[in-house]
């Protein structure tokens, strides 16, 4: 048994034991994701326009975790409909950013891990860099979207007085609470990703102004900014989509009413 079998065996465990059957859902969905994220990339090497793979594979995995393990309800769907706007949105932001930043390919640093690979592999890195950034951040949207469009259907279903205003000021002021900590939480999981890179520079020896001006760097620095960006986008859009869809709700219910009235 390999140890990357035995931590998947021990998470499946202790998903189960603390999750019940929702930890189940949320396992499976994993390995679903997984899946969806490996023929993403095999379609991108088989050259498969890489935004669009992007696109598509980001409503699959949006509609498999939100639906899935929560089902299909209002707050689901206006969890998948604000997560699909942001994703086109930071897509079209930070496109031509990366073409002007030009992040994308290696740098001098990657230079001995690429010697002996081919480099002609016909990718246009401005769009597989632009996927990366989008892949990274998805799971971290869904996240914040669910969380606030659960929050605003319960406050929702006690209160079906609250005016749509006061529903998305109820939204936006949970969203800040989240704002915080999920924007650290992508802090630090971009930091320990290059933490060996930043070992790296201190061996070699690099100057502040070196460091800064390193490709992979910039790259990781790119991706964080690009990651609070979207966090941010998803507040406001989770919050006007779920009050839209909620009150739409109520609205056909009391055109039915009247029209049994009638």
């Amino acid at each position: 048994m390999s140890v990357t079998f035995a931590l998947f065996v021990v998470l499946f465990i202790l998903m189960i034991a603390l999750g019940g059957g929702r930890g189940s859902k949320s396992f499976f969905t994993l390995i679903f994701n997984l899946i969806v994220l490996f023929i993403m990339l095999r379609l991108m090497t088989y050259g498969f326009e890489p935004l669009k793979v992007t696109i598509i594979g980001c409503i699959i995995i949006s509609s498999i975790t939100l639906f899935y393990i929560n089902g299909i309800h209002k707050k689901t769907i206006a969890s998948l409909i604000s997560v699909l706007l942001v994703v086109l949105a930071t897509i079209l932001l930070i496109f031509k950013m990366v073409a002007e930043a030009k992040i994308q390919g290696f740098g001098k640093e990657q230079a001995e891990e690429v010697t002996y690979m081919s480099l002609y592999i016909h990718l246009d890195f401005s769009k597989i860099v632009t996927s990366v950034i989008i892949i990274a951040l998805l799971g971290a949207i869904i996240d914040v979207s669910i969380s606030i469009s659960s929050s605003m259907n319960e406050i929702f279903l006690i209160d079906n007085t609250i005016s749509k205003t006061s529903l998305i000021k109820s939204g936006m002021n949970i969203g800040k609470d989240i704002l915080g900590t999920m924007t650290n939480t992508l802090l630090f999981a971009y930091i320990a990703g290059f933490m060996t890179l930043i070992l790296w520079f201190g061996v070699y020896n690099y100057t502040i102004l070196e460091v800064i001006n390193s490709k992979v760097f910039c790259e990781e620095i790119f991706q964080i900014i690009s990651s609070g960006i979207g966090i941010i986008l998803i507040i406001p859009v989770t919050a006007i989509i779920t009050s839209m869809i909620l009150f739409l709700k109520t609205t056909d219910k009391q055109k039915k009413e009247l029209k049994n009235k009638l």
